[in-house]
């Protein structure tokens, strides 16, 4: 059985599509459900069974091949990337931790520095104990 065939997309959580299926990917790589040199679906295969957009998957593959999880094979498919490729760290990202990296990476990208996005966060926990 496919391990990617039981993500259900949450679109009340706030979290873009792409983020979660790139989340339950390397979640399932790092938990060792897929192993190094294992074919995942191919894009367009993974959107129909998900009945989201093509685009969709194909950035979520694209951030984690960026980020060394899985290669693709011109005419061959896309892989898990080897361990060593990933790194000992990458492997033991929970799915929030893997959310607030990406968090980060968007507030670096809209030009907040780490006080700012520390800021932010704060303000968010503190109204959220209320």
């Amino acid at each position: 059985m496919n391990p990617l065939s039981a993500l259900e997309i949450d679109y009340t959580g706030g979290i873009p599509v792409w983020i979660q299926i790139k989340n339950r990917i390397a979640y399932l790589i790092g938990s060792g459900e897929f192993s190094a040199g294992d074919r995942l679906p191919t894009v367009r295969g993974l959107a129909v069974d998900l009945d989201v957009s093509y685009n969709t998957v194909n950035r979520a593959y694209m951030d984690l091949e960026r980020e060394g999880y899985i290669t693709t094979r011109k005419g061959r498919g896309t892989f898990v990337a080897e361990r060593n490729a990933v790194g000992a760290d990458r492997l033991s990202d929970s799915p929030v931790e893997l959310v607030v990296d990406d968090m980060i990476r968007a507030c670096f990208a809209a030009g907040l520095d780490a006080d700012d996005i520390l800021g932010i966060v704060e303000q968010r926990l503190s109204a959220r104990r209320r």
